[in-house]
């Protein structure tokens, strides 16, 4: 793991979001409520905790199953699809 860190911070209307991020490491989100000092404040914690789940999970693990098709889902057997009821009603005119 290398040692470089990123931290951003975002806060707005009394209520932030912490972002640590380190190369060939997932980011560690924290949210926060109150001044920008209060998250300040809580910096240096959720760097050391993210660094304590680095060193034994710095990525979760990719998905090995295979995607979903594409392609339009098949229709269950004896599921047709209807044809739409013939319009009954006589004109009036």
């Amino acid at each position: 793991m290398n040692d470089g860190i990123k931290i951003v911070i975002t806060h707005q209307d009394n209520k932030g979001l912490i972002g640590v991020q380190s190369p060939d490491c997932d980011p560690i989100l924290h949210t926060f409520e109150g001044d920008l000092e209060a998250g300040l404040g809580r910096v240096p914690g959720i760097v050391g905790e993210a660094r304590q789940l680095w060193e034994t999970n710095p990525q979760f693990p990719k998905c090995e199953t295979p995607l979903p098709s594409q392609a339009a889902p098949a229709q269950a057997p004896g599921r047709t699809a209807k044809p739409a009821a013939a319009n009954r009603t006589q004109p009036m005119f």
